[in-house]
């Protein structure tokens, strides 16, 4: 069990922008290709605020760009810990999931790289339609004869000086979107897959320690059975004390994580319930384009991508909460053997303990979980009726 075949693209992702491990100048490279789309997009709503299509459309990118801005600035804030948490995360705290019990973790291990996989997958979907929709477009109308060349589109929508729609300008400005986006979902996919990643073998941890305490129980019935039980009260003494390390371990983790990681959760909940608004109202929206394509394609692809950024947290959230709710479950099934005072004791106490199930909060308002995930759509239907209901207010007008 090598942790490189399961957090390779982590890793990669991370270095690749200057996240971890960390490097101010890659980073600082990565913020400024970004800003070269956070300008011009700015200045776009600024300009046509009064065009609630033009400005819904060009604020629901723009909110996702600064999403990863603020997400990798509380990252890099905090850089010191994050450095430690993922050398710790992929060293001592894998091997110690890893060292005793194999295969039991085997399918959180799994989840986490197949989330990371599939967000990736979303990512590079949902930007590959905006790169080539313009070109599609401009091809469309070259080969029916009714386009007006001297119009062109960018992947997104932003505001630029008119040198800029003429060549070579136009092909430079269409290259930085281009570079500006997959940077900004680079970083995305870097921050939000290693916190799932992290969850996830945090669920393995749990269910490592369920199957620890389920052999504990095969040892006590054992005892009983026995009569020389010295050798297996020396046994159990050894693992109720290896158990009650691990678990302090995994409940120090979970502390840690949330010190580190409920800031950027906070932002995340926020932002997802506009995002999602104002993709969703992209999709109802969208018309027909050079007869053959829908922008609603590429916004659908975005809408995907924007559901299931919000679902990287909250399934493996869900699962953190009922794996560590399990141990309590496991404990008191062994608290109704005829155990020793000094056993009785030890298990005591961790079921005390056990009984708060831990979990991961987003700025310590909203717990991380699927009941969270529904709270977070229904705000997002909330706001899309209004807006909705705006621009039905503004064509009325206009008619």
């Amino acid at each position: 069990m090598d942790v490189n075949n399961y957090v390779l693209i982590n890793r990669k992702v991370l270095k690749f922008v200057g996240l971890y491990p960390t490097s101010i100048v890659r980073y600082i490279v990565c913020c400024v290709c970004m800003f070269t789309i956070i300008i011009p997009q700015a200045i776009q709503i600024f300009e046509d605020w009064q065009d609630l299509a033009v400005v819904l459309e060009t604020s629901s990118v723009l909110l996702t760009i600064l999403l990863a801005v603020l997400k990798s600035l509380v990252w890099i804030s905090n850089r010191r810990k994050m450095d430690l948490f993922i050398e710790y995360m992929l060293t001592d705290y894998w091997e110690l999931m890893t060292a005793q019990v194999p295969n039991v973790y085997i399918v959180y291990v799994k989840k986490g790289h197949l989330f990371t996989k599939g967000y990736l997958f979303l990512i590079c979907n949902a930007l590959v339609f905006f790169f080539s929709l313009p070109v599609i477009e401009t091809l469309v109308a070259v080969i029916k004869d009714t386009g007006d060349n001297s119009t062109k589109h960018f992947p997104f929508v932003a505001l630029y000086p008119e040198p800029c729609y003429h060549f070579p300008m136009y092909e430079v400005v269409y290259f930085s979107q281009i570079v500006a986006t997959s940077l900004c979902g680079l970083i995305i996919l870097g921050t939000d897959t290693l916190i799932a990643t992290a969850l996830f073998y945090t669920c393995g941890h749990f269910k490592v320690l369920q199957t620890k305490l389920e052999n504990i129980g095969a040892e006590i019935d054992l005892m009983q059975r026995v009569h020389n039980k010295g050798n297996v009260v020396q046994k159990i003494k050894l693992q109720v004390i290896d158990i009650i390390k691990h678990h302090y371990t995994i409940l120090w983790f979970c502390d840690y994580m949330e010190t580190i990681f409920s800031p950027m959760l906070f932002l995340q909940t926020i932002a997802s319930s506009l995002i999602i608004c104002l993709v969703g109202l992209q999709v109802a929206t969208a018309n027909m384009d050079a007869g053959i394509i829908s922008k609603s394609v590429k916004y659908i692809s975005y809408l995907l991508m924007a559901l299931f950024q919000l679902l990287l947290f909250c399934i493996p959230g869900d699962a953190l909460i009922n794996e560590s709710s399990m141990i309590s479950r496991v404990v008191y099934t062994i608290a109704w053997y005829e155990l020793p005072a000094w056993f009785k004791t030890e298990i005591c106490l961790l079921m005390l303990r056990s009984q708060k199930p831990s979990k991961i909060t987003a700025g310590k308002f909203y717990v991380m979980h699927l009941e969270n995930f529904n709270a977070v759509l229904s705000t997002a239907v909330s706001y899309f009726m209004l807006l909705r209901s705006f621009g039905s207010d503004e064509t009325n007008e206009k008619l």
